[in-house]
């Protein structure tokens, strides 16, 4: 099921008639369709459309792996909740490499060896998850007062967490801090990223197409007043003050990181790059000088002119 926003632009047509070369594929269309998409709206009416059984969220930009998605299922059909999986967001030469047949469980283990050529970060939590047509309905679905990009997505994994009794009420959950480590992840991240840690050690990894993206565009600009309509519903659920800096603590992914490690015995050695918090300039320090002066010398050369060359 594709939730669709058909603005009646020629990628739109382009799309449909693709699809309709897929008779397992269907189109659920958002009518009148607004300045900026309504993710939580998209995800809704596909989500109706599908009906009863085990849903799987996810974007359009997830590389599709029938193994994790059964997998998702799987843990779904056996009781869990809400099965969340890590998800890897690629460089383009990562992109690349994947498509020309590069496997994922090497580009995976070259990011565990702490290598950022094929990567740009990890989302623990990520909105690659699965769960019960019922619970979702029972949850409320997702809110459709989020527009534009972001925490539509959030707003619903906590509701249904704290439903499930995975997470417990804590005003750690108002805590909005993104993170360059994520076994370091702060507040309500690191609350849902627990839930991922033990797809992140079996290995079940969604995987993120790199594409361009335009910070400054509306649909982005829109998350910050998404982050506020999330802090302000996300207090009333907890029946506290929407506070903008609470307190710091230890960051709850260290211990459900090693408790996780130990339950299924494995090396939490493995894993270490995933506290890496440096920032990503630091990781490419010969590449971007060499750049720089590349750039200085041609520069300097046009300043200059042929005379002096």
């Amino acid at each position: 099921m594709i939730g669709h926003a058909d603005r009646g632009s020629v990628y739109d047509t382009r799309l449909k008639n693709a699809m309709q070369r897929h008779s397992h594929v269907r189109i659920v269309t958002q009518e009148r369709v607004g300045a900026l998409t309504n993710l939580a709206l998209l995800r809704n009416i596909a989500a109706q459309a599908a009906g009863a059984g085990v849903l799987i969220f996810l974007d359009a930009d997830i590389e599709p792996d029938v193994k994790l998605f059964r997998s998702l299922a799987d843990q779904v059909h056996k009781g869990v909740p809400l099965a969340m999986a890590p998800c890897l967001y690629l460089s383009k030469r990562g992109t690349q490499a994947l498509a020309q047949g590069t496997g994922l469980e090497t580009i995976i283990q070259s990011a565990l060896e702490y290598s950022p050529l094929n990567v740009t970060h990890w989302a623990l939590p990520s909105s690659v998850m699965a769960v019960q047509h019922s619970d979702l309905v029972a949850a409320g679905g997702f809110f459709e007062g989020y527009s534009g990009h972001g925490y539509e997505d959030f707003d619903f994994m906590i509701r249904l967490a704290l439903a499930k009794h995975l997470i417990k009420p804590s005003p750690s959950l108002l805590v909005d801090r993104t993170y360059r480590a994520p076994l370091l992840a702060e507040g309500f991240r690191a609350e849902l990223g627990v839930l991922c840690l033990a797809n992140l050690l079996q290995g079940n990894v969604a995987v993120h197409l790199f594409h361009g993206r335009d910070n400054e565009d509306v649909y982005y600009v829109q998350r910050n007043a998404n982050a506020k309509l999330f802090r302000q519903r996300t207090a009333m659920l907890l029946e506290l003050p929407p506070i903008d800096s609470p307190s710091r603590s230890l960051p709850t992914m260290i211990t459900a990181f090693y408790e996780e490690c130990r339950r299924q015995s494995i090396d939490p050695a493995r894993f270490h790059a995933l506290f890496d918090a440096r920032p990503r300039h630091l990781l490419y320090p010969r590449s971007i000088g060499e750049k720089v002066l590349r750039g200085a010398k041609r520069a300097f050369r046009r300043w200059t002119g042929p005379a002096m060359q």
